[in-house]
């Protein structure tokens, strides 16, 4: 007999640019930052009882993991006073890892492993590092450094082939033009800038410093100034209307239906359940709509059964192309924007889909949601929600 599996609290950081304003906090201190405030708004007395008497756990999507140092997930919980017995650790599927996360924190409280896991994801793509290959010495010549936000988390190690080249093939294979992806694109942030006027939804963010909303959504955004922009690497994608670079962090915290009675604590959402899908490499930017299809078979949902859509938008062309394929309404999907708008810190921004919507199912009182992502080499993966009024 599974237990069914809630969402208690979740919290995120203000997501910053690269090189930005949270650019001297690592990797650790950023998730640091989300998971203290998203036991916060449990109560921090209170979430020290429950861990004390209930078994608990820690995942953490993290992507770029060169020079973070080892077990990131640990450090979170040093720096975060948990207990130095809590079993933590990080998984890497590049931008579907904090879903990834996620999931196995649904599956670990479903089958009684845990009785609470904190799960999300982090990244700081600021301190990921040039790599050089020395190892075996420089003879002669100039030195090469890669950087490993290409090498670890934008280029494609099977085809050698950067997301955004990628991206491109799809949106002229699906017709999604360039004037389509930058009004997506100019969306996203008339969206975003409107979400931070809710007192709903920033309730949910840790500032930090001066940073007290997104530092990438623009407010001075429009389609003149975005049908200027060149493209880069590609024919139709732009810096305008592809996701920025970013710093940041998203935590949510799950438990079962026991703990929640005992402690008094208010459920957020039931986790219905999860599906990835896989498929070759160059088709990365729709293998979510495939593995939406898988999950609405799953768990026996049709399109209509579902009010708000969470894609990720790694490209406003991923957003285009998944809209397109399965059929859904754009009116009811990235209600607060998406990543083209606030930033795309890789191993992060999964779990931001899954706070964005759960906080859109209660201020537009709606009952489920479906959250899904794209990631290289070929994935996707979503996750479905309920409100719990």
């Amino acid at each position: 007999m599974f237990n069914e599996v809630f969402v208690v609290s979740m919290a995120s950081t203000v997501y910053g640019k690269i090189s930005g304003a949270l650019s001297k906090l690592k990797a650790a201190d950023l998730a640091s930052l989300a998971l203290n405030k998203a036991i916060d708004l449990i109560n921090k007395e209170l979430f020290s009882e429950i861990i004390k008497n209930h078994s608990f756990s820690l995942i953490l999507g993290n992507v770029i993991q060169a020079g973070n140092g080892q077990n990131l997930a640990r450090q979170v919980l040093f720096k975060s006073n948990l207990p130095i017995n809590t079993p933590a650790f990080v998984v890497n599927q590049v931008c579907i890892s904090p879903i990834k996360a996620l999931n196995l924190a649904y599956l670990y409280i479903a089958t009684n492993e845990y009785r609470i896991v904190i799960a999300g994801g982090v990244e700081s793509m600021t301190n990921a590092p040039f790599l050089a290959k020395v190892r075996l010495g420089n003879k002669y010549g100039d030195l090469v450094l890669e950087d490993s936000i290409n090498t670890d988390g934008l280029r494609c190690a099977i085809t050698n082939k950067l997301m955004i080249e990628l991206a491109d093939v799809i949106a002229k294979k699906y017709n999604i033009t360039r004037y389509e992806q930058d009004e997506l694109a100019y969306n996203s942030h008339i969206r975003a800038n409107e979400a931070w006027k809710y007192p709903e939804f920033t309730k949910y963010f840790i500032s930090y410093q001066n940073l007290t909303k997104d530092e990438n959504i623009r407010e001075d955004i429009n389609l003149e100034k975005l049908s200027n922009l060149k493209p880069v690497n590609s024919e139709s994608i732009t810096a305008g209307n592809a996701s920025a670079l970013a710093d940041g962090a998203s935590i949510l915290v799950l438990t079962n239906q026991e703990v929640i009675k005992k402690y008094n604590l208010k459920p957020l959402a039931k986790v219905i359940g999860f599906s990835e899908a896989f498929d070759k490499p160059s088709n990365f930017p729709i293998v979510p709509s495939f593995s939406t299809n898988t999950l609405l078979k799953k768990y026996n949902l049709n399109k209509g059964d579902i009010d708000i859509w969470e894609i990720n938008e790694a490209f406003a062309a991923v957003l285009g192309a998944n809209i397109k394929l399965l059929d859904i309404d754009y009116n009811y999907t990235n209600v607060f924007g998406g990543a083209v708008a606030f930033g795309h810190p890789i191993g992060a921004t999964g779990a931001r889909l899954a706070i964005n919507s759960i906080i859109a199912t209660k201020k537009f009182n709606k009952n489920k949601a479906v959250i899904m992502a794209c990631a290289g080499s070929g994935g996707g993966y979503s996750m479905a929600i309920e409100n719990i009024l």
